[in-house]
């Protein structure tokens, strides 16, 4: 157990941990009497009470998305393109200046032809305060629990790392379990936005181009991955959800300083990582210099890398054309993932 584990475990913030574990009950019992389902704050996509990741690469408008969200609910407006249900909201700031801020909110406000009410959405900046969850936390639930609040945003995510390590499981773990207990706590669905890996994203499955831990791909009980489409200034959204229907993946055009769906773009058209550039590598080489080594249990790309003496970013620039081509296919996901070589691969070599 490490430090922020041990800090969490000796010192519980929040109330749902102090009143102890829920008995166990039979399950004819818990069938007897339904629970209502939570009203959908975002049609089809997002339970008031649930967790929302938005996971995006670089200069992918994650703020942007997640301030027209935090309006669009706080207004009863719709979000890229799905109806939203009215409730109250709290937007926490930890990386915007004040002036910035307020440009922001005025751009959005007015793109969606929305006149600010008065207590429908808060704004807690705290540019300069960050700290780690295990001291934010529970300040955070005694400044929102008698609030009612429908959604708090928690933007940038990575503003409450403090000494944590978001490649590793269990710091992950502890971080996602206080806002889970936030979430129960309060009421409110919490959403946040998390970066992608470095390299081209093209090719690997959604869940799996986040960065960090695969807790953060999973924890989540709705998950929405913006990945750069070949059309300039487009991302396809693909949704992954736990407790909805699947939704199709959409594309969505960025249009200052909103997202708005294209019905007219083909969503499958990521954009790929070597276009306009020079290549420096030959995959066939790269493939063939781990013929040897994936016959039984496979490898995972850092220790391809290191087997052919680049970078783990470099290398997964060429495996989505290895993947396209029928090369190589992956087994497992996130940090388990190994990469094994086909049959088709074999015979190219």
């Amino acid at each position: 157990m490490n430090a922020l584990q041990e800090e969490w475990t000796e010192n519980p913030p929040l109330e749902i941990i102090k009143t102890g574990l829920p008995p166990i009950v039979d399950a004819s019992d818990f069938l007897s009497s339904r629970e209502p389902e939570p009203r959908h704050l975002v049609d089809g996509v997002l339970h008031q009470g649930s967790m929302l990741v938005l996971g995006g690469g670089s200069k992918s408008f994650k703020t942007w998305t997640l301030l027209d969200l935090a309006l669009s609910i706080s207004h009863g407006q719709q979000w890229l393109g799905r109806d939203t249900t009215k409730g109250k909201v709290l937007y926490i700031n930890f990386e915007i200046q004040n002036y910035a801020w307020q440009k922001r909110i005025a751009a959005v406000a007015s793109a969606k032809g929305i006149q600010i009410e008065p207590g429908a959405i808060k704004l807690w900046n705290l540019r300069g305060h960050a700290s780690d969850f295990g001291s934010l936390l529970p300040e955070v639930t005694s400044q929102t629990k008698e609030s009612d609040f429908a959604l708090i945003v928690v933007d940038p995510i990575y503003k409450m790392y403090g000494n944590l390590d978001e490649n590793k499981a269990g710091d992950v773990a502890a971080l996602l379990n206080g806002l889970e207990a936030l979430a129960v706590n309060t009421g409110a669905a919490i959403a946040f936005g998390a970066h992608f890996s470095k390299g081209n994203q093209s090719g690997k499955e959604a869940i799996d181009r986040i960065s960090g831990s695969g807790v953060f791909a999973r924890d989540p009980d709705s998950i929405l991955i913006f990945t750069r489409h070949e059309e300039e200034d487009c991302f396809t959204v693909e949704s992954i959800l736990r407790n909805f229907s699947p939704v199709e993946p959409f594309a969505v055009r960025w249009q200052f300083p909103l997202f708005s769906p294209d019905h007219d773009l083909d969503p499958a058209k990521l954009k790929q990582s070597n276009a306009g550039r020079k290549r420096e590598h030959d995959p066939r080489k790269i493939l063939k210099a781990i013929a040897h080594t994936t016959a039984e249990k496979g490898i995972s790309v850092s220790a391809w890398a290191r087997s052919v003496d680049m970078s783990r970013q470099t290398l997964s620039d060429y495996l989505p054309e290895m993947r396209k081509e029928g090369w190589i296919a992956t087994s497992g996901e996130g940090t388990s993932a190994v990469q094994f070589i086909t049959v088709k691969g074999k015979e190219m070599l």
